[in-house]
């Protein structure tokens, strides 16, 4: 009899209609985690293979038994799973959290070119090498070239210093021979020097003190520490001392900006055993340090969010820097908080998640100071040079005097005084492009988008409209597209108009601009800022990418120009997410031998936030904002679940929500009910959203009643969409 296996394959489409197994057949038993390809349908596709059992039943019995007819598994891709035992259990509780469908967990896990998907993936990169086997050779020239590849195994055919022929004759001899041997291709092989390790102060000695007594054991350790107390030196130390167990590390970056930065840092410590995971590297870096880990050939995995699903073995440190930072936060399916992975990960591996921030998130500092977390402060900068001194500037009080550019007096003088003693300066903006919107002076008309209730953004480098949400673009109107007047007025400031202006007002200025429109290409952030280090330019300009993990200790001086966009932002998170960003980027200055110095522009100045930022006092401005979360019912008091409801027909997105309004109403109990409600930006890519949020503080009833709801709308014909976010970052 024919051996035959029943595999369990899901399919590459990532639908709520497809989130179940579907049964093949194979003569031979499959690994899980492996990719195959499959007939489905009409189409051949690619699936995930997550279950393999023998059948004592023929094809024929197996069928005859279930009443369809099997289809063989065409082909098995990989010759060993793409992810290990423990990742592959962690996509069902991602799946379960999320409420997502399962094979969009693993493609969240996987670097494009193995995810389970039909589009064509990179291949393994070769090169020729000549490897020794036998010293029985005939000519002292051929025992010189032996002599040479015994000292220096398996060298590339290409470094080879001997002649072809000579070559010939030794594999004709069967004394070498030609292989191919699997190369990497490393982002950071020309950015690698070696650095001696500081000795740490001895604040920094307390802390590594204290996560290294409780190594082997899993809790949440959170690093209070101002900026240029040293954090990522704990960081190292720590590291080391888990290597040496034989054990590996986890850290991961918020941002795509900083991954270079922490990189080069550990690269410099560790070298190769440091690998690099993030969607700013090509397809074939990202494929290449991917396998170095899964073949084990590193000890360090350094990346953004999705690097928490790093298939590292012996796990004993995983660290979160900036861990504040809203990017952990994946906004797109499966919609997962990067440090609940972390320590679902670090209770599996039973070691510490240390968080860093110079600014924690109200959440984190509550659970510390409950002692859910355990909490290390580092109050001094390791220079032992203050925080920068910061200063209000009042905008009202320079449109008093007449001043309406959006360079305060005092503002100007202070970056020319910098350019003139040859120091830097950092400038932050958060709105890119050149105007922030375009009137018609004539009839009043905005310029929208066609696809989205937003304004669009004039970009003047390359004279286009742009739609920031969905990157509908279109050139200039020469004319008001509602009235054909000519009258049409850029509004508002951006960082390419800001450029512009540091170019007429100030002698000297070498301006870099740090946003999304420049640094799109591969390395972009690396280049740019290794720019502004070799002194190339003495202003970086930036947006809030710029306010995290730089240290440049030539800047001296930070420029904040309107410290009002994010305060007035309508979510609750306003007030946090300023304080942060700004007393983040005020540490950008007065990291040197040079006292810093900070000004932040508003039309606010007493407001209790600027003023928490002038003084540095985190303490002050997180014991405030805690008394306005509890009397709102707001997080770290309660949890969130924010559902929205979306679909092109307009009505029926109304229809449905009412009716999800009331089965909550009827299902659920204990919780607070707002909405529903437009969501921020109604209409994106022309689809109409609602929202409904909810406030809970137990999950256990709330999760079915969701499941059903999620699987309802999610697997029939309706024509809306209902997502589900559990304590969302983003409600635009």
């Amino acid at each position: 009899m024919i051996v035959v296996y029943i595999v369990q394959v899901l399919v590459e489409h990532p639908t709520h209609a497809l989130d179940t197994a579907f049964d093949y057949l194979s003569n031979e038993e499959v690994l899980k985690g492996v990719r195959v390809k499959i007939d489905f349908g009409h189409q051949k596709i690619i699936g995930y293979v997550i279950d393999c059992q023998y059948s004592k039943l023929s094809k024929d019995e197996l069928e005859k038994e279930a009443g369809f007819k099997y289809r063989y598994i065409s082909e098995i891709i990989d010759d060993k799973p793409l992810l290990n035992h423990e990742l592959q259990e962690l996509s069902l509780t991602l799946s379960k959290l999320t409420l997502s469908p399962r094979i969009s967990c693993f493609q969240a896990m996987l670097p494009p070119q193995l995810k389970p998907s039909s589009n064509k993936s990179t291949g393994i990169k070769y090169q020729k090498a000549i490897k020794f086997l036998s010293n029985q050779v005939k000519t002292p020239k051929q025992k010189e070239a032996l002599e040479y590849l015994k000292n220096h195994d398996e060298i590339f055919l290409k470094d080879f210093p001997y002649s072809r022929g000579l070559l010939n004759n030794l594999i004709e001899q069967n004394a070498v021979k030609i292989i191919e041997k699997e190369i990497y291709r490393d982002p950071f092989l020309d950015n690698c020097k070696e650095e001696k390790e500081l000795t740490l102060t001895d604040d920094q000695q307390q802390v590594v003190n204290g996560i290294r007594a409780k190594i082997d054991t899993f809790h949440t350790a959170l690093i209070h520490g101002v900026t240029g107390s040293g954090k990522t030196e704990v960081y190292l130390h720590l590291s080391k001392h888990v290597i040496t167990q034989g054990k590996t590390v986890l850290i991961l970056v918020p941002e795509i900006s900083l991954t270079p930065m922490m990189v080069n840092v550990f690269k410099h410590r560790f070298k190769n055993q440091v690998a690099i995971l993030h969607s700013k590297l090509s397809p074939g870096e990202r494929y290449d340090e991917y396998r170095r880990i899964l073949n084990k050939d590193v000890k360090i995995v350094v990346g953004a969010r999705s690097a928490v699903f790093a298939p590292l073995e012996k796990i004993g440190l995983i660290i979160l820097d900036e861990e504040h930072d809203a990017s952990y936060k994946q906004e797109t399916k499966p919609r997962y908080q990067t440090i609940q992975i972390a320590r679902i990960r670090g209770q599996y591996h039973n070691c510490p998640v240390v968080l860093g921030s110079a600014t924690p998130s109200l959440e984190s500092y509550s659970r510390a100071l409950k002692g859910v977390y355990d909490l290390y402060e580092l109050n001094k900068r390791i220079n032992k040079f203050p925080l920068p001194k910061i200063e209000l500037i009042d905008m009202a009080d320079e449109i008093r005097n007449k001043n309406y550019s959006l360079f305060s007096t005092a503002m100007k003088a202070k970056i020319q005084d910098c350019i003139d003693k040859d120091e830097q300066i950092i400038l932050l903006l958060n709105k890119r492009g050149y105007a922030t919107y375009v009137r018609c002076l004539d009839c009043g008309e905005v310029i929208k988008c066609p696809h989205c209730d937003v304004t669009l953004t004039y970009h003047k480098h390359d004279n286009k409209l742009r739609c920031h949400y969905c990157e509908y673009q279109r050139d200039m109107f020469i004319s008001c597209p509602n009235c054909n007047g000519h009258n049409l007025k850029f509004v508002g400031s951006g960082t390419q108009k800001i450029e512009e202006q540091i170019n007429s007002i100030f002698n000297g200025a070498k301006v870099i601009r740090y946003d999304v429109d420049t640094t799109k290409q591969k390395d972009g952030h690396q280049k740019l800022l290794e720019k502004f280090e070799r002194k190339e330019a003495n202003i970086l300009l930036g947006t809030q990418m710029i306010a995290k993990g730089l240290d440049f200790e030539n800047v001296t001086f930070v420029g904040v120009l309107n410290a009002d966009i994010s305060l007035n932002i309508p979510d609750f998170r306003a007030n946090e997410r300023t304080f942060q960003l700004l007393e983040q980027v005020s540490g950008r200055s007065g990291r040197g031998k040079k006292e810093g110095m900070v000004m932040i522009q508003t039309y606010n100045p007493n407001h209790f936030v600027l003023q928490c930022v002038k003084d540095h006092d985190y303490l002050r401005f997180f014991n405030e904002e805690m008394e306005f979360r509890k009397l709102a019912k707001y997080p770290p008091y309660v949890h969130l679940v924010s559902i929205l409801i979306q679909g092109k027909d307009e009505d029926m997105v109304s229809k449905c929500t009412i009716q999800i309004k009331t089965y909550f109403q009827k299902q659920l109990k204990d919780v607070l009910i707002l909405g529903p409600a437009n969501s921020l930006i109604y209409r994106m890519h022309d689809i109409y959203r609602k929202r409904i949020l909810i406030k809970f503080t137990n999950s256990k009833t709330l999760y079915p009643v969701l499941f059903k709801l999620n699987d309802f709308y999610n697997r029939t014909g309706y024509k809306v969409n209902v997502v589900c976010d559990f304590n969302p970052y983003n409600q635009i």
